[in-house]
């Protein structure tokens, strides 16, 4: 009896750490993020994630090139994220951070639903897709709280790697935060600095483009 609890114990271990997956990797921030008049390091957060909808799709590069914050906003994805002072992240060390992402369920494995893709099908998977870092001055730690406020600074880099596909083997990933070899979605940035944009509250955002849609509208009757 105590052998049968003990190989399904093992298992069970075995099964569980086949859907987990991890990506290490190694973020470099030489140089603070600066608010959009230069001036200071900003004070707040750097998350980690990317675009789409849970249970649906991503959008793709140039999708997010397009969007107007707004909409940016509102399809963010995090995965996780860190502290910023004065611009640069909490905890670094000789100017580089690692650790490691959760990345849901790793790329190719099979299960009853099929072999597992690229889709976002939950909250949490994020091998294998596009990533970003999105820098704001808010100190919230959670994305939805974020939205609170009447003026933001911010900062969206597009990384020119993504999130590791979960399998161990893929070795450390790199991301540097940095204008010179990722794309700016917000802000400006060069090979030794990058600066935030001010954009408007969400909210505030959201009923200005609701009245400008009313005006055209009317003019649209009137005519």
């Amino acid at each position: 009896m105590n052998q049968i609890k003990s190989v399904t114990l093992a298992l069970m271990l075995v099964v569980s750490a086949s859907f987990a997956a991890d990506s290490d990797y190694i973020l470099t921030n030489d140089w603070p993020i600066k608010n959009a008049q230069n001036t200071v390091g900003i004070d707040g957060r750097l998350w980690v994630g990317n675009f789409g909808t849970n249970g649906g799709s991503l959008l793709s590069k140039s999708e997010v090139l397009s969007s107007d914050w707004f909409t940016l906003f509102s399809k963010f994805r995090p995965n996780t994220s860190f502290g910023l002072t004065g611009g640069l992240l909490d905890g670094l060390v000789a100017g580089e951070k690692m650790g490691t992402f959760s990345v849901g369920t790793g790329i190719n494995y099979r299960d009853e639903g099929g072999v597992q893709g690229y889709t976002p099908d939950n909250a949490t998977q994020f091998a294998g897709q596009d990533l970003y870092l999105f820098a704001i001055n808010s100190a919230a730690t959670s994305w939805n709280s974020t939205l609170l406020g009447s003026e933001y600074q911010v900062l969206l880099l597009g990384m020119s790697s993504g999130f590791g596909d979960g399998d161990p083997d893929t070795g450390l990933l790199a991301y540097d935060i940095s204008g010179a070899v990722n794309d700016v979605v917000i802000g400006t940035g060069g090979s030794n600095y990058v600066n935030t944009a001010s954009v408007p509250e969400p909210t505030t955002g959201s009923l200005l483009l609701l009245g400008v849609a009313t005006a055209l509208a009317a003019r649209r009757r009137k005519a």
